[in-house]
């Protein structure tokens, strides 16, 4: 950056003028804010993440003049901020003569859409905190003092909420699963913020194909990996989760591995003494893991129980390095190295295997097998005594450990030969209404020829 710098102290991010040395207290009070007073309800890497994209619209802020000079007019102002989405995506190729010039002293290489609105969430989340902190020192200081000295302070109006126009609450309806009364202008606002460009979404399935997730397990070559691949696959862990897995939370004889509480439901007295870890929703004290691939998991942890560092540390998964030899990867690495590194194994996998996704002509990662978890446990785990095949949204939601269950819907999609089978038993059931059929028989009869065409299909 050109003309601020971004250091750590204490393990918060602080942000200082270059030429002048000064601290730039706005962003240092977020920094605080963000990354110790709310704590760790959101993944621990997404506090670094918003900092470092904040830190980078300082430098350009600085360089158009916004910031660092004389007050710019206000419209002048707000144009050059709402330009900030074309300078992260066009740079040097902007049409717009202030977007070229800064790009090219900052020496800024354009990015795609998607990573711009990474950047982008970052900037807006501090714009909104910011906001919020504002009007919250206003309301203090006339409580406080009886006086409106702060009352003709004006923010960003881009950081106002913005009314969604009807087509896009349709959107938001069609893909929201609603319980009880809702109030219709539930989603009628969006917050507010710089506005960014349209992202096109990929409509792929972004779960582990059923029929080769296997060979992926069976082909990863490190024995650390294929251990927390398996682990994803199994239990559905995030691989934060997996990362954070201590030895003292497997138990080999039965089989099971604990997670550590990351809201201290069970032992709220922990709280002060234990690190939050991403862990978001999950409140279940035991990982649910369904065969075979629960077999291969313990299979892989026996394999990389043989080669892995010799250390005192309760953690699972050590590092191997000369520099950091037998200490936890979660504390020697960031988040992001660590999932990068699974990520370049499950990929070296799918190439040898062939299994590249051809929607994408990308290759699955480790969240894509937590996907998998999630389609696997809709749609071909069975629990003795239920008339279906599959568990309920809420069970799978419990099991995942989402706080929504409209993120469970995502990952957990009904398989297209299940909702068939489904539906053509419903239709002979309507067939032969009044016959006194038994729908389980007429059920069981449907997936039989389900289960042969899969097998023909195999043999084809």
């Amino acid at each position: 950056m050109k003309h601020v710098y971004l250091i750590q102290v204490d393990n918060t991010p602080r942000l200082y003028e270059l030429a002048t040395g000064r601290p730039i207290d706005a962003f240092n009070r977020y920094a605080t804010y963000k990354t110790k007073e709310v704590g760790h309800a959101f993944a621990e890497s997404l506090p670094p993440q918003y900092c470092h994209a904040t830190a980078g619209f300082f430098d350009y802020c600085y360089e158009t003049g916004v910031m660092g000079g004389p007050p710019m007019p206000t419209e002048a102002a707000q144009t050059t901020i709402n330009l900030y989405w074309d300078f992260l995506t066009k740079g040097v190729n902007s049409t717009d003569f202030v977007v070229r010039r800064a790009a090219k002293a900052l020496g800024k290489t354009p990015v795609k859409p998607k990573s711009a609105r990474t950047y982008l969430a970052g900037v807006n989340d501090f714009l909104r905190t910011s906001q919020m902190k504002l009007k919250d020192m206003a309301s203090l200081v006339r409580i406080l003092t009886k006086s409106d000295a702060l009352a003709n302070v004006v923010s960003l109006p881009q950081t106002d909420n913005r009314r969604r126009t009807k087509s896009e609450i349709d959107k938001i309806h069609s893909h929201t699963l609603a319980f009880g009364n809702t109030p219709k202008d539930v989603h009628a606002y969006a917050l507010g913020g710089i506005p960014g460009g349209k992202v096109k979404g990929s409509q792929a399935s972004r779960n582990f194909p059923t029929e080769k997730v296997l060979d992926l397990l069976n082909n990863i070559e490190a024995p650390m990996h294929r251990c927390i691949a398996a682990m994803i696959a199994a239990g559905g862990v995030r691989h934060s989760e997996a990362w954070g897995i201590r030895k003292s939370d497997i138990d080999i004889y039965t089989r099971t591995v604990r997670i550590e509480d990351p809201n201290f439901h069970r032992n709220p007295a922990a709280e002060k003494a234990a690190k939050k870890l991403p862990y978001k929703g999950r409140t279940l004290a035991t990982i649910v893991m369904f065969e075979p691939f629960k077999t291969i998991f313990f299979e892989s942890l026996a394999d990389y129980f043989d080669v892995r560092p010799t250390t005192d540390s309760d953690y699972l998964f050590v590092s191997d390095g000369k520099q950091t030899y037998g200490e936890p990867l979660l504390l020697s690495k960031d988040m992001n190295s660590l999932n990068k590194q699974l990520n370049r194994a499950l990929r070296k996998a799918q190439l040898d295997l062939e299994t590249i996704s051809p929607a994408s002509n990308a290759p699955y990662t480790s969240h894509s097998l937590r996907h998998f978890y999630g389609v696997w446990a809709r749609n071909f785990v069975y629990l003795p005594g239920r008339r279906v095949i599959g568990l309920t949204l809420p069970e799978i939601k419990l099991l995942m450990g989402h706080k929504d269950i409209r993120s469970t819907e995502k990952y957990a999609r009904l398989s297209e030969e299940n909702a068939i089978a489904e539906i053509e038993a419903a239709e002979r059931m309507k067939a032969l209404w009044g016959k006194s059929p038994n729908i389980d028989q007429i059920r069981s009869a449907v997936y039989a020829e389900l289960a042969y065409d899969l097998s023909e299909r195999m043999a084809a």
